[in-house]
């Protein structure tokens, strides 16, 4: 065998075997969970009910960073282009985040070549007035006359994107109100009368709605998850009940096989954890934890299906 083909394949196992021990090592310094997000949002909440877990299963600390702006798409890129060692993970908000890309703006990330973790979560929504407006169906909202006013964080957001294609569906004018700081601003907002409704998911609204701060018209699903709210498909609007919320986790491209596999089986066991799971039922918070392989299979299938609507989009 030629010398420098010897050479070579010495070379290449060196290669391998670092490769290999750094991945027996791993991991050897705190991993950083970014949400996208102002701190007391849904999705934060969802990372720091499941970053505790994850500690115990990782054996480091992970850490919770708040990075905020752009509607996400500023927490999004800065997962995006670090680096691909395993210590920076994110959640995404998914549809929201896929609209940039799929109008051709630039947003500092390209979703087919994340390393996609696992869905956390996946959350219906609803849609929700003032507890005393005068409105009490769809139907009012989009015969007045004028667009109704949706509250909202900014066009980027999933809420944003499925009111402006559910109501493009139905032919029902609306002015998205933007520039709230998280889910919670958008329905203190609503609650202030600032807009005529919002839509959010549902278990976030039922806590406004036990309260008597706003009232729920209907929610975006085939069967009823409140028992005195109708269903979308109940009140003739079928196709709502294909929007809803993904909170997905991902990283930067690149990332190894055998580490995105360990934060995936750390990311679904601390999930299933006693913990998180009595968390999820006294918050109302659901949980749909898969791995890395479905999230990778839901993102090839939401970008498919939202690609269809890119005219509305770029409205």
């Amino acid at each position: 065998m030629p010398r420098a083909l010897v050479r070579g394949l010495a070379a290449a196992g060196l290669v391998v075997a670092s490769v290999t021990a750094a991945l027996a090592d791993w991991p050897e310094k705190p991993i950083t969970f970014v949400v996208p997000y102002s701190p007391g949002g849904g999705f934060d909440s969802y990372v720091r009910a499941v970053a505790p877990e994850m500690e115990k299963l990782l054996g480091t600390e992970v850490v919770v960073e708040n990075i905020p702006g752009a509607g996400g798409q500023r927490g999004a890129s800065t997962v995006y282009r670090a680096d691909p060692d395993g210590y920076t993970i994110g959640i995404w908000n998914v549809p929201g985040l896929t609209v940039p890309q799929l109008v051709g703006k630039s947003s500092g990330y390209d979703l087919t070549d994340v390393t996609w973790i696992g869905n956390l979560a996946t959350s219906r929504y609803a849609l929700a007035v003032q507890a005393g407006s005068k409105f009490d169906s769809l139907e009012g909202l989009c015969s007045q006359g004028h667009p109704f006013k949706h509250s909202d964080t900014g066009p980027a957001s999933t809420s944003s994107v499925t009111a402006r294609i559910a109501m493009s569906i139905i032919d029902c004018p609306i002015l998205n109100v933007t520039g709230y700081k998280g889910s919670t601003g958008t329905i203190v907002g609503l609650m202030r009368g600032e807009v005529d409704a919002t839509i959010k998911p549902i278990a976030q609204l039922a806590k406004y709605a036990k309260s008597g701060d706003v009232k729920i018209l209907m929610t975006f699903e085939n069967e009823r998850t409140l028992a005195d709210v109708p269903t979308s498909t109940e009140l003739g609007y079928p196709d709502f009940a294909n929007f809803d919320l993904r909170r997905i986790v991902g990283g930067p491209p690149g990332m190894p096989a055998d580490i995105q596999a360990k934060l995936s089986e750390a990311l679904v066991a601390a999930a299933n954890s006693p913990a998180v799971q009595e968390w999820s039922a006294s918050s109302g918070n659901p949980l749909d934890p898969v791995g890395a392989e479905e999230a990778a299979a839901i993102m090839g299938a939401l970008m498919e299906f939202y690609s269809g609507y890119k005219d509305v989009l770029s409205e």
